[in-house]
């Protein structure tokens, strides 16, 4: 397979006043075109900062990223974002429509054509005919969706996820994974997620990167054998993703 994001030994520390934080050690991962997967680990191992490094706001301290073949020295093209607090990531003051229309306004695309990245984005995710609304008028669960429409509509190769849905509801959650993988089997998103959620990381992915350590190391990437398409029923009530689930987090507790 074809690997869309390299990562090559790649470390990070931080100047303290105590001298230097070492977060990140030796981090060597592929990450093949059109799969899913998921980054875990204990609160503070590094997650979210691979994932900056990732998405070009930081630069590591040594190693190298690189995503589609070249090594990447600020934000890449063909990669979106989609944050966990929507009340941050969508602007108050605008339609749902106007935010949506925001990313597109570097890409010098013709009114008819940006009129039908906003629709057919908010089609894609359920909102069809919410343009109009503002974010404040909608649900967490629909501010999320509008936010996965923004990144949608800029047609990434790229999306990169962090806790996407730990602001929702146990019910929202559930709906918006789902939506998740529709998307993935609608575009092929190559799709990298941090999250929290063993059970969530396990129902999404096709492999998740296990971080443990400090400073953090992989640990292990384990690969998410059950087939798709997955179900919210069938898929959790299956043997294998009880093996999986308890297999992971006893690794992110240290228990194996």
């Amino acid at each position: 397979m074809t690997a869309e994001i390299s990562i090559r030994n790649v470390s990070m520390e931080f100047p303290t006043p105590d001298g230097v934080k070492h977060v990140l050690n030796d981090i060597s991962y592929d990450v093949n075109q059109h799969h899913f997967v998921s980054i875990v680990g204990p609160s503070g191992v590094g997650k979210t900062t691979l994932l900056r490094l990732l998405t070009g706001l930081m630069k590591p301290t040594s190693g190298e990223i690189q995503v589609h073949g070249e090594r990447i020295s600020g934000a890449p093209k063909g990669l979106a974002v989609v944050l966990q607090d929507y009340t941050r990531s969508l602007m108050p003051w605008l339609t749902i429509e106007k935010n949506i229309a925001l990313p597109l306004r570097n890409q010098k695309l013709g009114k008819a054509e940006t009129r039908e990245r906003i629709e057919s984005s908010l089609e894609e995710v359920g909102l069809s005919g919410t343009g109009g609304n503002y974010p404040w008028q909608m649900s967490g669960g629909m501010q999320q969706r509008a936010s996965i429409a923004r990144a949608l509509a800029v047609r990434p190769t790229i999306l990169v996820m962090d806790e996407p849905f730990a602001s929702v509801d146990a019910q929202t959650r559930f709906d918006l994974e789902d939506l998740v993988l529709k998307v993935r089997a609608d575009f092929g998103i190559t799709t990298l997620m941090v999250t929290h959620d063993i059970d969530e990381a396990v129902y999404l992915s096709d492999e998740i990167v296990v971080l443990h350590g400090r400073p953090a190391g992989v640990r292990d990437v384990v690969v998410v054998d059950i087939p798709f398409p997955r179900s919210q029923i069938e898929t959790r009530n299956d043997q294998r993703f009880t093996e999986l689930r308890t297999h992971v987090y006893a690794m992110v507790r240290g228990l194996e």
